[in-house]
């Protein structure tokens, strides 16, 4: 299944805070595992070209703006969207703010 996502908040649709439409529900990525491969994922599926900032996926900002829809996120860098890496959905139980 498809796994929409969307960059907001940014100067062009390539920056911004990431969202995910999980169970027709638009919510933020606090995921363990998101790192520069998953970024890389992400911007080959958004046709953004190559990753230049990987925020912390547990950033004050992520924390703050919507519900948390990704507890998990494994990625190899090769697939051509995030729904060919490995999600696990749901909130992380403990989801450190102060990275």
């Amino acid at each position: 299944a498809a796994v929409p996502a969307r960059l907001w908040g940014g100067r062009s649709r390539c920056t911004g805070h990431l969202e995910l439409l999980f169970a027709g529900t638009w919510g933020s990525v606090c995921a363990e595992g998101w790192d520069p491969a998953a970024a890389k994922v992400l911007c080959r599926q958004l046709g953004c070209g190559r990753p230049r900032l990987v925020p912390a996926p547990c950033g004050p900002m992520a924390a703050d703006a919507s519900p948390v829809v990704l507890q998990q996120v494994q990625c190899t860098g090769q697939e051509p969207a995030l729904e060919n890496c490995v999600l696990q959905p749901g909130h992380p139980s403990s989801c450190p703010t102060d990275r």
